[in-house]
């Protein structure tokens, strides 16, 4: 059997829905998505909805009228996704003060429980949508270390001591390197994979 695998990328994610309106308003108004799409799902009897956040992709999000199955089960910390049907949706952002910005953002909406985590590589905050799906909002840091790998994560400090922190941090942990050199790393496993 052939180890290379199919050339793919990841497109977008969906999600069925409690309340399609509400969760649709939630992802446009709070997070930032603009619908771009919407619709009967093939004479189903249910709702879509098809949020992107770039005009490069018709969509990253799908919203679906329908979901009935039980309770949402909590994490291993607030805001996380362990034991739920999603484990989280995961949204890149610039830096820190955008981090910060999102965080604000989503106590407006009203929701406040979320868990800021540093990850050596990433400085993250698990926190849910308002039908309890696990989201984490992330930037990077410039290193890399084992994962995983979570520390607590103060947002009220400044930048420049929470990179100074970070750094620390991972210069102590197995695996620590810079970015740059795991990512080279992985292009090399990567087109190892693929030239095979």
């Amino acid at each position: 059997m052939s180890s290379t695998g199919p050339r793919i990328s990841f497109s977008h994610f969906g999600i069925n829905c409690f309340d399609l309106e509400k969760m649709t308003a939630f992802y446009t108004d709070v997070i930032g998505f603009v619908e771009s799409d919407r619709g009967d799902l093939l004479n189903l009897g249910e709702q879509i909805r098809f949020l992107t956040l770039d005009e490069r992709d018709h969509h990253q999000l799908i919203l679906c009228s329908g979901r009935k199955e039980g309770d949402v089960v909590k994490g291993a910390f607030i805001g996380g996704g362990l034991g739920s049907a999603i484990n989280q949706l995961s949204f890149r952002v610039a830096d820190l003060d955008e981090l910060r910005r999102v965080r604000d953002r989503l106590a407006a909406a009203g929701v406040k429980d979320g868990t800021p985590v540093n990850h050596g590589n990433a400085w993250a905050m698990y926190i849910r949508d308002i039908e309890g799906n696990p989201m984490e909002f992330f930037t990077d840091t410039p290193w890399y270390v084992s994962q995983p790998f979570g520390e607590p994560l103060d947002l009220g400090k400044s930048n420049d001591q929470i990179l100074a922190e970070t750094e620390a941090l991972c210069r102590r942990s197995p695996g620590f390197e810079p970015v740059e050199t795991w990512r080279a790393r992985i292009a090399d496993k990567l087109a190892t994979r693929h030239a095979s």
